[in-house]
């Protein structure tokens, strides 16, 4: 039987884990309403639009746990750094299709 060694302290971040989460369903939350909004011409709603308005809230919230995640000491910074790109691009998303309209 081989033994593994771990020479650190370090965990996964929770926070990190929790965004990266957030983020992979306001991702799918934001692909659905996309499609929706696709099949009906624009027209599919105000349903829709709160349940983008919720990815919208998703993506902030998953944003600030990144943040969080990328703070913590003795901590592993994969899920934080995943969490605050996937987030932060749908963000960006979101401004581009509120603001300028696309």
């Amino acid at each position: 039987m081989k033994r593994r060694y771990k020479f650190t302290d370090k965990n996964q971040s929770k926070s990190g884990i929790v965004s990266s989460v957030i983020g992979i369903l306001a991702l799918f939350l934001t692909g659905g309403t996309l499609a929706a909004a696709y099949t009906e011409y624009g027209q599919a709603g105000k349903g829709i639009a709160v349940l983008g308005f919720l990815a919208l809230l998703m993506a902030a919230a998953g944003l600030y746990q990144g943040i969080r995640g990328l703070r913590e000491e003795d901590s592993y910074q994969l899920f934080p750094c995943v969490g605050c790109v996937l987030n932060g691009l749908l963000l960006t998303a979101f401004i581009c299709i509120y603001i300028l309209g696309w």
